[in-house]
């Protein structure tokens, strides 16, 4: 039987179909390559970010990278940072019922508050009624502290997330003046609103002030850093701020307590010249000073504290709320604080 050739048009219709066939893969394999290209290039700027969590400017090349590639790795940057957010909103969790407690540090503050606000304050005050009031305060803060502790630990850690997300997007928003990428403004109003949900402006002013007395702590005798974590701790529970550690106090607190032992006096006022009143004595230092306790007659901290406290006029210095600063030098038996605006 003969084989009939097909025609023209039927031979050039299977050509083309044939061509189809051997040419679109490798027209489509040369399609898919550069998109799988820039899928793994934003794989690996997405890892580079989650990396480098304590490197806020690293984060921040890693999401300008990714913004830079297009609308997909703009969709990408915006997905990890909205999902880095999400997250650590989930975390924070509800803050534990401590209203019972929270009344009875309130009613004893204003007990201790009121004897400082009086101008004929006496040591018998001091030691009746504001010593009474500074130990409960004392027992009650600690249970509210161990009731609330896990929800503070949890929301610490998830605070310090959040304030390294916030720097990694003001780097961004310093990077992009004009036009940015993503909603960087919107995100770091949002880390605000939900920093402010887990701590208090207070609590958040003196974990920086802690966090700088930490690193100052090092260069400072043992015996002073316990002294001033005391008078921290009072004042925190009292409702008034912590104060920084200046070391320039502590040099002209200390120079005054050399002074009145190497000279057997015990006054605020010195013999020595230029060094007659602590403001002269905080300037020689370098600095400033705002108010200035002394004391004779134990080589503990605590036991300096305590004289100060039952001091009328001490005692309304050591929890001036006008401080910021403050400076404790002891030599022998002698005892001198310094306070800095």
């Amino acid at each position: 039987m003969p084989i009939h050739s097909p025609n023209g048009s039927s031979c050039t219709t299977i050509l083309a179909l044939l061509l189809t066939i051997l040419i679109c893969p490798q027209l489509q394999a040369q399609t898919d390559k550069p998109a799988a290209e820039t899928t793994q290039k934003i794989r690996q700027l997405a890892v580079k970010y989650r990396a480098t969590r304590a490197t806020p400017q690293r984060r921040a090349d890693a999401i300008k990278k990714m913004a830079a590639i297009g609308p997909d790795g703009v969709a990408a940057a915006k997905s990890l940072i909205e999902k880095d957010m999400d997250r650590m909103a989930g975390q924070i969790g509800k803050r534990p019922n401590t209203s019972a407690l929270d009344g009875r540090i309130e009613e004893l503050r204003k007990t201790l508050a009121d004897l400082r606000k009086d101008q004929n304050l006496s040591h018998a005050q001091t030691e009746n009624i504001g010593l009474p009031a500074l130990n409960q305060l004392t027992v009650v803060y600690q249970q509210q502290t161990k009731q609330l502790a896990p929800y503070k630990e949890k929301a610490a850690k998830v605070a310090a997330q959040m304030r390294q997300l916030a720097e990694v997007l003001r780097v961004l928003l310093a990077d992009w003046k004009q036009d940015p990428p993503l909603p960087v403004q919107d995100y770091l109003a949002k880390i605000e609103k939900e920093l402010a949900s887990c701590t208090t402006p207070e609590e958040e002013a003196n974990r920086k002030v802690y966090e700088e007395n930490a690193k100052l702590a090092r260069q400072l005798d043992g015996n002073l850093v316990s002294g001033m974590e005391g008078v921290n701790a009072m004042r925190v529970m009292c409702g008034l701020n912590a104060l920084l550690y200046d070391l320039k106090l502590c040099e002209a607190a200390r120079g005054h307590s050399a002074d009145m032992e190497r000279l057997n006096f015990f006054a605020h006022e010195s013999p020595v010249p230029g060094k007659k009143t602590f403001t002269d004595r905080a300037a020689l230092a370098g600095t400033t000073a705002s108010g200035e306790n002394i004391y004779m007659g134990s080589a503990v901290s605590v036991d300096a504290i305590k004289a100060w406290f039952l001091s009328p006029g001490h005692h309304k210095n050591m929890l001036g709320e006008g401080h910021k600063r403050q400076g404790l030098g002891r030599v022998g038996k002698y005892w001198t604080q310094e306070f800095g605006a």
